[in-house]
């Protein structure tokens, strides 16, 4: 099952740091916005990827990758959140899920 959320209106002109309000948010779009941030293939971005051991995130780039999907998205991770995130799965759907309810 594919999920899909529409993201919230914000800031000027209604769009949400730069994606058009009518495309939805979607693992792929998650995905695919990460690795741009990252410089990486998307392909490598798998649910059990570790950031830190397999991506070599360090706690700075892993600041920087959520506030880059924060931006995108018009959503806000506490510190707290990002600090449990292991894993790119786990990060993709704390985004999925901070989009749909907002």
């Amino acid at each position: 099952m594919k999920e899909t959320y529409e993201p919230r209106a914000s800031g000027a002109g209604g769009t949400s740091g730069g994606r058009a309000m009518s495309q939805p948010v979607t693992a792929e779009t998650v995905r695919a916005d990460a690795a741009r941030h990252l410089g990486i293939g998307a392909e490598q971005l798998v649910p059990g990827v570790l950031l830190g051991e397999d991506l070599g995130l360090d706690s700075l780039a892993g600041i920087e990758l959520s506030m880059s999907l924060e931006e995108r998205y018009g959503i806000n991770i506490t510190d707290d959140e990002l600090s449990e995130v292991t894993t790119y799965g786990h990060l993709e759907q704390l985004v999925l899920a901070k989009v749909a309810a907002s």
